[in-house]
């Protein structure tokens, strides 16, 4: 039996996600002869906190009432229902003041769906797609799925000599320059950054936003961790599609509202990009969630209505700067190497000085500990690796105690 070539290929060389989810499942824990309930993992990119209690009332009432229930078992509109996409414009502007019409929303499943349905819309097999250097390790995969011939341009951000960030002026430069030379259809920019946790600021955005508008490209943010922004908001959080038609916007309520598993998206873009993705969609998942997106808005609207939306992501945003916090003193105190202050999100990468495979592979096998290998983020973490704080952020106290193994081994 012969799979697609593009399978056959994709299995011989697994995406970094799907590594990343192997090495923490329990059988592989306990092949190394380790014992899966002392494992610390630094490894997972999900949220620790629990969902807002209100939005799971919601599920429980609609699950409690039989209509309620009959009824969340119906068809979706492609785009998804108008009372979600206008909950979802009244939440965007209460939080960050976009300013947003229904037209220029679409519900999806998930915010990877999504992204996949996105490739499919704008771009072409052989098309240009910029990337950053390090960044989100399940793009590429996906661009090779959807795209055939693709290429990939990366553009370097981690000063790996000072392991910081460049500066705004220096990437601006840089982007311009590699823009010119590759000409990508699109540009995708995460912002809190995953692996890094870092956020892009103006200067820099504003020039990939002049860049794309003359050149009739696209830049598309991935906003994952939009609520969880430790530092002042810059000032694109509140862009709209209506004043940056070459914007588009990725969004999900899986890390603010723990909601991994309950997967729900939605896109903001120009009313042309929101049509190109109601007829992509409707051949990839036809509809949206019907129970999901019930149950989000009735929490929406409640919780702008009485502040509780605000307030509960206030918390959450503070418990995982508090959480970061605790992770970069362990590192400094305990391993003495260089890591970045997290601006927001759930990770920070700390530099090993060796290969970043061999080092994960050597900790876990001798404490118990595990982090994640840096390259699959890109070339210029082949010597890190990816710590998460994103787990352990309602029991800090684990966070310590992780690095504290870790440097015992290390000394010895």
């Amino acid at each position: 039996m012969q799979l697609s070539d593009l399978v056959t290929r994709m299995m011989n060389e697994p995406s970094p996600i799907r590594q990343i989810m192997k090495m923490a499942e329990k059988q592989n824990i306990i092949n190394m002869g380790l014992d899966p309930d002392e494992i610390i993992s630094y490894g997972g990119g999900w949220v620790g906190h629990h969902a807002p209690e209100p939005l799971r009332r919601e599920y429980a009432r609609i699950c409690g009432d039989v209509e309620s229930f009959h009824d969340s078992g119906k068809y979706s509109p492609t785009l998804g229902f108008d009372e979600c996409r206008k909950a979802i414009a009244a939440m965007e502007k209460e939080l960050f003041g976009v300013s947003l019409s229904t037209e220029h929303i679409i519900v999806g499943h998930s915010s990877t769906q999504l992204t996949h349905d996105l490739f499919v819309a704008l771009a072409n097999p052989g098309d240009r797609i910029l990337l950053f250097d390090p960044t989100y390790a399940n793009y590429p995969g996906q661009i090779h799925m959807t795209l055939k011939d693709a290429r990939i341009v990366r553009q370097p951000v981690l000063d790996t000599g000072r392991w910081e960030y460049k500066s705004e002026d220096e990437m601006a430069e840089d982007f311009k320059v590699l823009h010119e030379r590759e000409k990508p259809k699109m540009t995708i920019i995460p912002s809190p950054d995953n692996p890094s946790s870092q956020i892009f600021g103006d200067i820099f955005i504003n020039t990939i936003a002049d860049v794309c508008q003359d050149t009739d490209t696209f830049m598309v943010f991935d906003y994952a961790y939009k609520t969880q922004c430790f530092i002042n908001p810059p000032g694109y959080f509140s862009w709209s599609p209506a004043d940056h038609p070459s914007m588009i916007a990725v969004h999900s309520n899986s890390k603010w509202g723990r909601g991994l598993g309950r997967r729900l998206g939605w896109i903001d873009a120009d009313e042309r990009v929101i049509d190109a993705m109601e007829r992509v969609q409707q051949r990839s998942i036809l509809c949206p969630d019907t129970l999901h997106q019930f149950a989000f808005t009735r929490y929406i609207e409640h919780a702008l209505e009485d502040g509780s939306l605000k307030r509960y992501l206030a918390e959450i945003k503070n418990a995982y700067r508090k959480a970061a916090e605790v992770t970069v003193k362990a590192i400094q105190e305990y391993l003495h190497l260089p890591c970045l202050i997290p601006q927001g999100g759930l990770y920070t990468l700390m530099k090993v000085g060796e290969d970043g495979d061999a080092f994960v592979k050597r900790v876990l096998k001798h404490t118990g500990v595990l982090f994640i290998p840096g390259k699959g983020f890109g070339d210029t973490l082949r010597e890190a690796v990816r710590i998460s704080y994103g787990p352990h952020v309602e029991n800090v106290a684990i966070i310590e105690e992780g690095f504290r193994r870790v440097a015992d081994y290390l000394k010895g």
